[in-house]
């Protein structure tokens, strides 16, 4: 059985970095620097390095808001807040640090009103939806520093919007789910894969593009015809729900898509995968799950954990812990963040219990396309993220 290591190499980095950092009886300027580099049968995984140049003057008091799906979505909010949590264990952050959840747009204004009244000094928006009240809370309150998780922020001629007191994270992440398509393609039995989202969404369809794109590409490869429902990789266009919400719509999808032989199928909006997990356990049916963000075997109910081939994901967590780390410091900088498989900010997931069913060839085959698109040589144009 081969071995696997996954994002676990990349947390463990930052976690060096941070618990440096949390140590209040420094007297002497330091430097920590965490860089680890995994290859394994499944993936090649380059931590970011991370340096910090003083022990951080004060911890700062952080807050999120959440998107629509909540801090409980087991997919980036609540990726997000761990990351907050590892600022508080080690210190950098406060231990009144907190979140607000929003169960409609309309919460978003008022949760931010909320945490500035109460001296929130980092506040970070989860997600493309809260772009826009991000943007104008920043200019407003440049006192403030703000994380904006999965988008850019633009102006109203959606020109990029550089404001000083705000950092973008934004992830790479159909590097990754290329690789995705391209494994799902060399397990699949039926040569029919399928993909749905909650919305269009540049942070949707990143996925649903890698992942039809890098299936394409094993047909190329291999000569095969596997196909891809519910992703149409030149009209930029597929099968979306329209929620990250209704369950049971998100379930009639995913079963109408099982119908049509999908044995392999990745659906992207947090907790919407789940109903298509159901919905495999109760039809007793042969077809395996791809997560997106966090790692699902462990990230989603007990249930689930052997329907998971693998999981597409970025680090969040580390990247917003480092964000509150480097204001900590003094040494914070604005701008798009970029995570990427150069840097460890995208990667795929260990093959969990399928592991047994991922053939030694496959693997290698894999782990060697993560490493040519990190170089460059395979699998673009990728979507444009950042500015």
């Amino acid at each position: 059985m081969r071995k696997h290591l996954s994002f676990a190499v990349l947390l463990a980095a930052f976690a060096l970095v941070v618990a440096a950092c949390g140590d209040d009886d420094a007297t002497t300027t330091t430097t920590t620097t965490a860089a680890a580099t995994t290859t394994t049968a499944a993936v090649t995984t380059t931590a970011a390095e991370s340096t910090t140049t003083a022990a951080p003057v004060a911890a700062i008091k952080t807050c999120l808001v959440t998107d629509l799906a909540g801090v409980d979505d087991r997919s980036f909010n609540a990726s997000a807040w761990e990351g907050v949590q590892a600022a508080m264990a080690a210190g950098v952050a406060t231990e009144d640090s907190f979140y607000l959840e929003s169960d409609d747009s309309t919460d978003w204004q008022p949760n931010i009103d909320q945490m500035i009244a109460q001296g929130c000094e980092h506040i970070v928006t989860v997600g493309f939806a809260l772009g826009e009240v991000t943007a104008i809370n920043a200019d407003a309150h440049p006192e403030i520093i703000w994380t904006m998780i999965d988008n850019v922020l633009t102006d109203a001629s959606f020109a990029p919007l550089a404001l000083p007191n705000v950092r973008e994270l934004v992830y790479q992440t159909d590097q990754a789910a290329f690789a995705a398509g391209y494994l799902a393609a060399g397990v699949t039995q039926t040569g029919v894969l399928c993909t749905y989202g909650g919305a269009n969404f540049p942070t949707v369809s990143i996925f649903m593009d890698g992942f039809t794109r890098g299936a394409l590409y094993y047909n190329e490869i291999k000569d095969t015809e596997v196909t891809v429902l519910g992703w149409d990789p030149v009209a930029k266009n597929g099968i979306f729900t329209g929620s990250f919400t209704d369950m049971g719509l998100a379930r009639s999808t995913a079963e109408g898509l099982f119908q049509e032989d999908c044995d392999v199928i990745i659906p992207v909006g947090g907790a919407i995968n789940l109903p298509a997990g159901d919905a495999i356990l109760d039809l007793d049916i042969e077809v395996a799950l791809v997560g997106v963000d966090a790692d699902a075997y462990f990230a989603m109910p007990a249930q689930y954990q052997g329907l998971w081939l693998t999981t597409v994901e970025k680090a969040i967590a580390p990247f917003i812990t480092q964000a509150i780390t480097d204001q900590a410091n003094g040494v914070w900088t604005p701008g798009a963040f970029l995570g990427d498989l150069t840097n460890g900010g995208v990667g795929l997931s260990e093959f969990h219990d399928w592991d047994d069913r991922v053939s030694d060839e496959l693997a290698a085959e894999v782990a060697q396309l993560l490493e040519d698109i990190a170089a460059g040589t395979v699998g673009g144009p990728f979507y444009t993220v950042g500015y």
